[in-house]
């Protein structure tokens, strides 16, 4: 029996859950759905045991909360997908981690950046089944159009993580302002 560590993050009142495996990140689910969702990816993997240790889930919980933060603009974590998807899913996957942080490219242009420009529906599909939301950002595939298209999280929650992408990170002074002494303070030996 595989063992299987799950753990969750809230953003904005919705809660993503998310699988970790001893290889690595297998499965970040759609805002708002239960860990159930897993078994769309992996149907034929019904022998996981569902452990909770957040020893093992932490740098991946804390990578997570980094990006939602704006802190962290590509991610470290070891991926796990094996036993889900074909060759040409796991080259699509490949590629899609290749978008840089704040940019999109269309499903023409993935198709042709993995050398099959007339394979777009397939590639589209593959984009469609990624089983690690945000941290393969399929989010930052669009319509040749400029519509921003499907998105398993939903179409706010993919806007949103575009959105979240090109704000403008605020940044903070290094040291803050002191303060002016009082007139009555001048002149003396203290200050």
């Amino acid at each position: 029996m595989k063992k299987l560590y799950w753990e969750s993050i809230e953003v904005n009142d919705q809660k993503f859950f998310f699988t970790v495996t001893q290889k690595g990140l297998n499965f970040v689910s759609s805002p708002g759905k239960y860990l159930s969702e897993l078994f769309d990816f992996y149907p034929d993997r019904y022998d996981y045991q569902f452990m909770y240790d957040d020893a093992v889930t932490n740098d991946y919980l804390t990578e997570l909360s980094e990006y939602f933060d704006q802190k962290r603009k590509e991610f470290d974590l070891p991926l796990d997908l094996d036993g889900v998807g074909t060759d040409l899913q796991h080259q699509v996957w490949a590629e899609i981690q290749k978008i840089p942080y704040g940019q999109t490219i269309t499903y023409k242009q993935l198709a042709e950046n993995i050398g099959k420009p007339k394979a777009i529906r397939p590639v589209a599909h593959a984009v469609a089944l990624n089983p690690d939301l945000i941290v393969v950002p399929c989010h930052r595939v669009v319509h040749t159009s400029g519509d921003i298209g499907d998105y398993r999280g939903g179409k706010d929650t993919k806007k949103a993580l575009l959105e979240l992408e090109k704000k403008p990170i605020e940044k903070h002074a290094l040291i803050s302002k002191l303060p002016l002494p009082k007139l009555s303070q001048l002149g003396k030996s203290d200050l």
